[in-house]
């Protein structure tokens, strides 16, 4: 089991795009030493599109792959997979990637009251049918097909793939998400400890006595982080 320190750094959906560049702000801050942690936990769809099997996607996200890879000299870097970046271990020798069918990451506390976190996207214990989508899309030779024909294109896929991603309203509220939130929560099996998540951007905060959950907001829309702080109980502080 892997441990979790103290004022680790969370960041989940930055969707980073040529016109969305506040996660590159975010490294070059940790690299000038301008903000410190010992950990950081990338909770997937950093990226609007990152897929080793297609090229198109590799350009846009090399310079922050390089980045990433030097920050690992100053703080372990964990990189859970999302739906938007995925394949990506072959880009990383020294950032730890956490692919969907590892997820979730668990976790314990590094000192204080020791309690255990389970960390994931979120796109997991979803129905069977769209279980079974996300993981065709996952497919090596699948994609390296598609990475062909993109080619033969001149990228067009990808370009369509990408303008969508632009369009896309980041910053909606989903009705009665707390209920869905209780249900996620059952999905992991928890039995009190934390479930950490991304991928709905709803920035809601459960700590019940049976539940603690906490759905991470969307970084690409309040350019926040939270850092994780132990006292008399765990607290994530909005940064």
């Amino acid at each position: 089991m892997f441990e979790l320190k103290e004022g680790a750094f969370f960041i989940a959906d930055a969707h980073e795009n040529e016109d969305r560049r506040g996660f590159w702000d975010f490294l070059q801050a940790l690299e000038r030493d301008e903000i410190h942690t010992p950990q950081l936990f990338l909770m997937g769809d950093i990226f609007d599109l990152l897929v080793w099997e297609v090229s198109a996607s590799h350009s846009f996200a090399m310079p922050y792959i390089v980045l990433l890879e030097k920050l690992c000299e100053k703080m372990e870097i964990y990189y859970l997979e999302g739906n938007h970046d995925f394949n990506l271990s072959r880009f990383f020798q020294k950032v730890r990637v956490i692919p969907l069918q590892n997820q979730p990451l668990v976790l314990h506390t590094s000192k204080g009251k020791d309690e255990k976190f389970f960390l994931a996207h979120g796109d997991i214990f979803l129905n069977p049918i769209l279980q079974f989508l996300l993981k065709s899309l996952r497919n090596r030779f699948l994609l390296r097909f598609l990475n062909v024909l993109n080619f033969l294109t001149f990228s067009s896929i990808s370009k369509q793939i990408l303008a969508r991603q632009k369009k896309k309203n980041l910053f909606y509220k989903i009705e009665n998400f707390k209920i869905l939130a209780y249900k996620r929560y059952e999905k992991y099996q928890a039995k009190g400890a934390w479930v950490i998540e991304g991928h709905y951007h709803q920035n809601l905060f459960l700590r019940e006595e049976r539940v603690k959950y906490f759905n991470l907001p969307s970084f690409a829309y309040e350019r926040s982080f939270f850092v994780v702080k132990f006292s008399s109980e765990v607290k994530f502080e909005k940064q």
